[in-house]
């Protein structure tokens, strides 16, 4: 029987053994002992013995001792390997953009800024809008101002503005928040317009969006025309950007709210211009129109023209006749067998429009490119006019100085005389900065006191 005291203290009394010797004695079999429980535990004893002695006498560190007991692993990553990885990452990436179709992905989900090609030579657009000769240097001695001092900002778009509200305590009619508007006929009266009237950020619409505040609230702000785009996503109408994933109105819920809106206010008249987006599919307007009969009272207020050449009613007549929405349609679609809606009207018949992708400030700032007409009537014929007032893509700092009295009132004056006619609609984007319905307003009423002058002038 071994004589545990003798092996102990032969432990101490051998020269201190190296940290190989240890790590190689820890290794080695134990068959000579009798693998009883007290067996092992005295060779326990032993090995954690041997180890302390050795890690205190050994001049190696605990990092190389540990490398002695346990091997370092090979490095599998080596040139071949890591150049067969490469290779298979290659094939693969080149299988998926040759097998899948990657681009139409890509160009489904990107927002598109792109206007129809300019010009426009769509069937209610039959000759090419052109500016008159004589009306080409900006001064034709027209003006649309508004005092500085007079201006009131959009701050809240909760409650309609001072210089929207008719007269509480009077029976006189009013329209379009002023009675004086109420003498003047639709194609003289002008019209703060929504640009992309349905992409708002408030509306869900993801990126690309023209402006922060929904349409509803728009309307409360003291605009009057409302641009919106017509799509097929799915098989439903949507109002949308060219993008259906990202962004969408129903018509029933705009219309439903459009009508009410006029329920509230009996005075106001709303001008609808939808542009037609084939990308996903065809717009048949008479889709949209069965979409108008579902709204109640909304088919009702539609105002029906007699067709073009004709004279347009005053806007007090429409408010009169409760028959206070007015629609144009453009940029195609189709009619079930060619006959169109009885209201629907094709815009650019009517309408003489400026240029529409002006990219920067300096371009809007070019009289001679951003007020040159571009759509519509040739020689300026139509009983409207457009000015676009906007930069595109859509740039909230841009129109933050767009909107501006200085801006607006200097470009509306410019466009006004290089062509010869005062604007009726006046496109923008982010409604909610600057002035823009104001200075409608404001304008509406010097036309109205102007012709006022000039029908006394002609009776006397």
């Amino acid at each position: 029987m071994y004589d545990m005291n003798s092996i102990g203290s032969g432990v101490h009394e051998r020269t201190p053994i190296s940290a190989r010797a240890a790590a190689a004695s820890l290794q080695q079999p134990r068959s000579h002992f009798k693998q009883t429980p007290s067996n092992t535990r005295r060779q326990q004893q032993q090995d954690n013995a041997s180890i302390q002695n050795a890690s205190q006498n050994s001049t190696h560190s605990d990092d190389e001792l540990g490398r002695l007991v346990s091997p370092p692993k090979k490095n599998r990553c080596t040139l071949p390997v890591a150049s067969f990885s490469l290779v298979v990452v290659a094939v693969a990436l080149i299988v998926t953009w040759q097998v899948f179709p990657t681009e139409e992905i890509v160009v489904k989900f990107l927002p598109k800024f792109e206007a129809p090609a300019s010009p426009y030579m769509g069937e209610e657009a039959p000759g090419t809008a052109t500016s008159d000769s004589d009306q080409n240097n900006g001064d034709g001695g027209i003006d649309i101002d508004i005092p500085l001092e007079n201006e009131v900002p959009i701050s809240d778009a909760t409650s309609v503005p001072s210089f929207m509200k008719c007269p509480i305590d009077s029976d006189e009619l009013c329209c379009n928040g002023s009675p004086q508007n109420c003498e003047l006929k639709v194609n003289e009266t002008m019209f703060a317009t929504l640009h992309n009237a349905m992409s708002t950020e408030e509306g869900d619409f993801t990126f690309g969006f023209n402006h922060y505040k929904t349409l509803e609230k728009a309307m409360v702000a003291g605009y009057r025309g409302i641009n919106l785009d017509v799509c097929n996503c799915n098989g439903k109408l949507q109002f949308c950007h060219n993008v259906c994933d990202y962004g969408e109105r129903v018509p029933q819920e705009v219309f439903t709210n459009v009508v009410n809106f006029l329920k509230e206010y009996p005075s106001e008249v709303i001008i609808l211009i939808f542009q037609a987006t084939t990308e996903k599919g065809p717009i048949v307007w008479n889709d949209l129109y069965d979409e108008m009969k579902q709204v109640e009272d909304f088919e009702d207020m539609l105002y029906v023209h007699q067709g073009e050449g004709q004279e347009w009613p005053l806007m007090g007549d429409l408010v009169k006749s409760n028959k206070r929405i007015v629609t144009f349609y453009f940029n195609g679609g189709t009619c079930t067998d060619d006959i169109c809606p009885e209201p629907f009207l094709p815009f650019f018949k009517y309408t003489a429009e400026t240029e529409y992708q002006s990219a920067n400030l300096d371009e809007l700032r070019n009289i001679q490119y951003s007020c040159q007409l571009t759509r519509g009537p040739g020689g300026f014929k139509g009983d409207f006019f457009a000015v676009n007032n906007f930069v595109t893509p859509p740039d909230p700092e841009a129109s933050a100085i767009t909107n501006t009295q200085k801006f607006l009132s200097e470009r509306l004056t410019s466009c006004a005389n290089f062509n010869g006619k005062r604007p009726n609609f006046v496109y923008v984007d982010f409604w909610g900065e600057g002035v823009t319905s104001q200075l409608v307003q404001y304008a509406n009423k010097q036309m109205a006191s102007q012709k006022e002058k000039e029908e006394q002038k002609e009776r006397s």
